[in-house]
């Protein structure tokens, strides 16, 4: 196996577990307490990912305050058949909040690791929104964000127990060579076997949304950099796994700035094209983040499903 990798995905070493939950994963991030999170029991999605919990003061957590109540229902969710994840970081999270950490990234584990035992939680996500510490170099100021998301990944796989998740939201453009070299590519590269899935944010940056079917799909022969295809086909300069590789979309227009998609479109744009051409080796599509209070909101939870089945 260790010398297929090798032929064939170039640099990306195999990885060391495999998630158990098949493909394609269907994820819903939950930031909102506009609709309980008992609200997701009965609903098709395989995870779910409380956002966010973040650092203050130094390495104590400060979830946000929305999460008392998911905390409290895991088990239930669980129940049903859900993993539910932990997501540290968030675009909220400022440079100055990170900084105890960095060089503490096993103490950091630690502490994430803890606040996963104590929940009951399946695993942690990061979601790294820092533009000046992931420049080459990084930003007067900045620390170097690329060593410290492959350390704090490598330490968390130490940390957790063994089949627990730690998964990372990278912004598109993360993961351009144009963009500084791509700063994800480094960090996949060093820290990829301790990584189970990355869910690619396809909006908040309109350069990396549109058109669908080239910068977000990617053409099957030369595809645009950091769309699916060319992220999972080599273009990169290696091949990150399909099989880790999820779409992020925005699931109503006002949760994000843009990048918003009718759900119909998802469907028939996005997903559908994937899964043909994929399969069961299609990751995944991922959304932000979970309400009940729109009608684009209900058909991610009640009809989307069924499209993601190969």
């Amino acid at each position: 196996m260790r010398l297929l990798c090798l032929l064939f995905l170039l640099l990306l070493p195999c990885a060391a577990a495999a998630e158990s939950t098949g493909t394609p994963r269907f994820v819903v991030y939950y930031n909102s307490d506009v609709s309980p999170a008992e609200d997701l029991i009965g609903l098709p999605y395989s995870h779910v990912i409380l956002s966010f919990v973040t650092l203050s003061g130094g390495l104590k957590l400060a979830p946000d305050p929305r999460l008392e109540a998911p905390l409290a229902a895991v088990g239930r969710l669980q129940a049903d058949g859900k993993k539910v994840l932990i997501s540290f970081g968030g675009g909220d999270m400022r440079l100055e909040a990170y900084r105890p950490a960095v060089g503490r990234e096993a103490a950091l584990a630690a502490v994430l690791a803890g606040f996963v035992a104590e929940h009951g939680l399946d695993g942690v996500d990061i979601d790294f929104e820092i533009d000046a510490a992931l420049q080459r170099p990084p930003a007067k100021g900045a620390f170097d964000g690329r060593a410290f998301l492959v350390a704090l990944s490598r330490e968390l796989r130490k940390a957790l127990p063994e089949g627990a998740l730690i998964t990372h939201a990278p912004q598109a453009p993360y993961l351009d060579p144009r963009w500084h070299g791509g700063p994800y590519l480094d960090i996949l590269r060093q820290a990829g076997t301790d990584i189970d899935w990355i869910m690619v944010q396809y909006y908040n940056n309109p350069d990396f949304d549109l058109p669908i079917a080239s910068h977000l799909v990617g053409a099957e022969k030369d595809p645009f950099p950091v769309s699916y295809a060319g992220i999972t086909g080599g273009v990169l300069g290696f091949a990150w796994p399909a099989q880790k590789t999820l779409v992020g979309l925005p699931i109503y227009r006002d949760d994000a700035s843009n990048g918003f998609q009718p759900p119909e479109v998802v469907r028939d744009q996005i997903v559908a094209p994937l899964v043909s051409r994929y399969g069961a080796d299609f990751g995944g599509l991922g959304g932000w983040q979970f309400s009940t209070h729109t009608a684009d909101h209900r058909y991610w939870n009640e009809r989307l499903a069924p499209a993601l089945r190969p």
